[in-house]
């Protein structure tokens, strides 16, 4: 694996890790623009993101190279595809990625944070990757790439057009150790602008890591139960409770429903009857989200 990963770099610029703060010119007016690197006071102000469009992404991998010694995910395509359908009766311009290897991933982060135009105008991003996985490390089709990795392309830094606006990842992977280590990837491209601010005007340092919020099936050290001839009871839930949804139900209730769900969840299968999962979510949020807008 560690050999497969040393073969395949990007010769752009150093891997996505380091977090430091995003300093930025605040400007008083009420007005939106999509100037890079300028907030306004009234976004700051404003105790709800306003939705009115969006990004979402779905992976969904279910063969692998041979050299992983991974097991196909035979009935995944029935999750991915009623989550894709989800999202898009919700207003997002989605996208469903199957089989994707590691350069069809870094392919497409390359497309969402290179497109300006696009993201100024995005409200939310999703990115839902529906795989094998490790502690902190999901798989591609040809090898495991850490998942701080995927969403540092979208921090402060890397992705300015996206401050302040809710970043949501979802993985439906199993979260068991691995002695496989999944490789830091690099983006072409990643728009780290240097921000000129004039002595006059107030500024506010915004944290690479505000407005995420990671969901994730099952518990560090778990593994993620997955049905073969159907689907897994986490996304088989998700996909339910976000079909439920009311305008009034903020993503907190909508994945604690999840949670409570999943965790009296029994397999059916008797070799797994006395396994449970618990899911979890890590929220970065600076303000309540509402998946389903009012008109």
């Amino acid at each position: 694996m560690n050999e497969m990963a040393s073969q395949d770099t990007l010769d752009a610029k150093p891997d996505l890790i380091e977090e430091t703060p995003t300093k930025l010119p605040v400007t008083k007016g009420t007005e939106p623009k999509t100037n890079e690197g300028t907030i306004y006071q009234s976004q700051l102000d404003q105790e709800r993101y306003p939705i009115k469009s969006g990004i979402a992404v779905v992976i969904n991998n279910t063969e692998f190279d041979a050299r992983l010694g991974l097991s196909d995910r035979s009935g995944s395509d029935v999750d991915a595809s009623s989550l894709f359908q989800r999202f898009t009766e919700l207003g997002f311009e989605s996208d469903l990625m199957n089989d994707a290897s590691r350069d069809d991933l870094v392919e497409k982060l390359q497309e969402i944070m290179q497109d300006k135009e696009q993201l100024s105008k995005t409200d939310c991003l999703i990115v839902a990757l529906l795989t094998h996985g490790n502690e902190d490390s999901v798989y591609m089709t040809d090898r495991s790439i850490k998942m701080k990795s995927i969403m540092n392309c979208f921090n402060a830094e890397n992705c300015p057009q996206l401050i302040l606006k809710p970043k949501i990842f979802i993985f439906q992977c199993s979260r068991k150790p691995d002695s496989r280590q999944g490789e830091h990837i690099t983006v072409q491209d990643t728009l780290k602008n240097k921000v000129t601010i004039p002595d006059a005007v107030d500024t506010v340092r915004i944290p690479n890591e505000s407005d995420f919020l990671e969901v994730f099936s099952t518990s560090i050290g778990d593994r993620s139960l997955h049905n073969t001839e159907s689907s897994s009871p986490f996304l088989r839930h998700l996909i339910e409770e976000l079909h439920n949804i009311q305008e009034d139900d903020d993503i907190y209730k909508v994945l604690t429903k999840v949670n409570s769900k999943v965790m009296t969840f029994e397999p059916g299968h008797t070799a797994s009857k006395d396994m449970r999962q618990m899911p979890y979510f890590v929220s970065h949020l600076t303000k309540d989200l509402y998946l389903k807008q009012t008109n």
